[in-house]
């Protein structure tokens, strides 16, 4: 329940900042803003300061802000102090003002996040595959102790202080005793390509909404073998079914000392061309960073942007690739399952998690569609580039365009959501233990 309540109110932060990014520009411009709402539909609480009514409705899953004159139906005698008055790029800034607040809170969320210390989950620094041609000086089972003298806890610490085209001195245990690797064949990319962590064929987290959720397997589920296959690490795994010529895999899994078998769909992976069920790598280490305010600025920063580029990225490939919105398109079950999982990892992925979402906020805002901002913004737009306004009636009939096409897509959310809880629900009851 209070995790419910929690992800409620980040999501009445998130909205309070949208639409006060309208309210401000629109005051900016001299517009009288009649309604502040956030939630929709009846109000539970309402105070009223000057001409505005500020309230808190009943269903927490959104909010406005109601300037006059702002829908072209509305017709009203006096236009001073009106949206409807101002001149058509004014109006594009007021409908643009909320989704460049979510961004602006997405980079203060995201460099609060590494300013109070970021907690992140990293492999054992143990070598667990290597590539043939690097063989001769760095071997299975290797852990690295140090890197150019500098103390390794995690595998990420390990590529940080790789030295690109340089002379590389590593400090390794074999068998017990340690060692001095010295070579410049390493780059920072060879620990991602050529050399990778010891990593078992255990499950870190299942991505709500893949296959893998509906199926019922959960965070640290062992996977035994892939279709008959015995697997003896995460590589071997990953291997068998994004190269699987079938539509399902059959997996074996070792839960709490039971074994049991799993038929689970694949599904079209988004950025490479192979199949995934929709899990992660199990990460066993850890670790705290700190940083410092410069730091904080320039890391928050770039991975709010560095995030706003991947999320683009997803949304043309969801658009050129139709069949993978199912999967990908949640409500609010499938938020607030994402929601416990960031809870649970510290107050740094709280923040992560809410820039995250605050982007997302944005870039919905800012789709084309009508009722949207994306689709004011459009039509500010065609004003400026044919010097009129579009026609009243044609205005509406395109508004009611985009509230179908709104109500479409959170029913088919709400549907997803269901669908997904219950096909897990009835794959976990449904489960036969082979042995104990």
């Amino acid at each position: 329940m209070l995790n419910i309540i929690g992800a409620l109110i980040a999501l009445g932060i998130l909205v309070t900042v949208h639409e006060t990014g309208h309210f401000i520009a629109a005051r900016i411009f001299g517009v009288e803003v009649e309604k502040f709402s956030i939630g929709f539909g009846p109000k539970l609480v309402a105070l009223r300061k000057g001409v505005t009514e500020y309230r808190i409705s009943l269903i927490p899953l959104g909010g406005y802000v109601k300037m006059k004159g702002e829908n072209p139906n509305e017709e009203i005698e006096d236009k001073t102090n009106s949206f409807r008055a101002l001149v058509w790029w004014k109006r594009a800034i007021v409908a643009f003002a909320g989704p460049f607040s979510n961004l602006v809170f997405a980079i203060l969320l995201f460099i609060v996040s590494f300013a109070v210390g970021r907690n992140y989950e990293d492999h054992l620094p143990i070598i667990g595959k290597v590539d043939s041609e690097l063989r001769d000086f760095i071997q299975v089972g290797d852990e690295i102790i140090e890197v150019n003298e500098y103390e390794i806890e995690g595998w990420s610490q390990i590529i940080q202080h790789t030295r690109p085209d340089e002379l590389n001195i590593i400090k390794a245990k074999r068998d017990g005793e340690e060692i001095i690797i010295e070579t410049d064949k390493i780059e920072q990319k060879t620990w991602v390509t050529d050399i990778l962590p010891f990593s078992p064929a255990i499950i870190g987290d299942v991505a709500p909404g893949f296959a893998a959720y509906k199926v019922g397997l959960m965070k640290n589920d062992e996977i035994l073998s892939v279709d008959g296959k015995e697997v003896k690490d995460w590589y071997e795994m990953r291997e068998i079914i994004t190269g699987s010529p079938n539509e399902t895999v059959k997996l074996k899994i070792k839960r709490d000392g039971q074994i049991f078998e799993k038929t689970i769909a694949l599904e079209d992976n988004l950025f490479q061309k192979n199949k995934i069920i929709g899990i992660t790598q199990h990460l066993p280490l850890k670790i705290k960073e700190n940083y410092n305010l410069g730091e904080s600025v320039s890391y928050g920063t770039f991975t709010t942007l560095n995030f706003v580029a991947i999320n683009y990225s997803m949304l043309f490939k969801l658009i050129t690739n139709p069949k993978a919105i199912k999967a990908n398109l949640g409500g609010p079950v499938m938020i607030f399952t994402l929601s416990q999982q960031s809870v649970n990892k510290g107050l740094d992925s709280i923040l992560t998690f809410m820039a995250a979402i605050s982007i997302i906020l944005m870039m919905m805002n800012l789709l084309p569609i009508p009722i949207l901002d994306g689709g004011n913004i459009f039509f500010c737009f065609v004003e400026g580039i044919q010097k009129k306004p579009l026609s009243q009636k044609l205005q509406i009939v395109m508004q009611n365009i985009g509230i179908f096409i709104l109500v479409f897509l959170m029913i088919f959310a709400f549907w997803n959501d269901i669908n997904r809880i219950f096909t897990r629900s009835v794959s976990i009851q449904e489960q036969k233990v082979i042995t104990e």
